[in-house]
């Protein structure tokens, strides 16, 4: 098949419209699939754009999503206590989704001790054993959608 020769045709034309098309198309055929593959589908491609890492729109998405308190603290929020901790290995973004869900599933045991969240955070992304891509593949996979 020649479908990877027609859609670099279609993308280094620079062609808005029929990038558009081609768009439009891709979204029908996709559509098709159903709801379970089109997940793995959505996945691929984020994966291919933006590689296995959290973006701040992806980890924005998943955290408004947390149970049972939702979001707690803005990323400039976390990113003030990174910073303090002298955390400055550790992306914000990973921080900030790992100290939010810290804080949904840990919460009446570390109540409001910031310190206790950012510790934990620290620990759970910098987990030696762990693979690089630990906290991508965490919340990409392990929560309920």
């Amino acid at each position: 098949m020649d479908y990877k020769k027609y859609i670099n045709k279609i993308i280094s034309s620079g062609d808005s419209k029929k990038i558009d098309e081609m768009s439009d198309y891709m979204e029908y055929i996709i559509d098709m699939v159903g709801d379970r593959e089109l997940e793995k589908v959505e996945e691929k491609l984020y994966e291919i754009a933006e590689g296995r890492v959290l973006t701040e729109d992806k980890a924005r998405e998943i955290i408004e999503c947390m149970e049972p308190y939702g979001k707690k603290w803005e990323l400039a929020d976390t990113e003030g206590v990174r910073n303090s901790y002298g955390y400055s290995e550790i992306r914000p973004v990973d921080f900030w989704i790992v100290m939010n869900s810290a804080y949904n599933d840990y919460h009446d045991l570390f109540e409001e001790n910031v310190e206790w969240y950012a510790k934990f955070s620290k620990d759970f992304i910098k987990d030696e054993d762990a693979i690089d891509e630990k906290v991508y593949c965490y919340f990409m996979k392990i929560p309920r959608k």
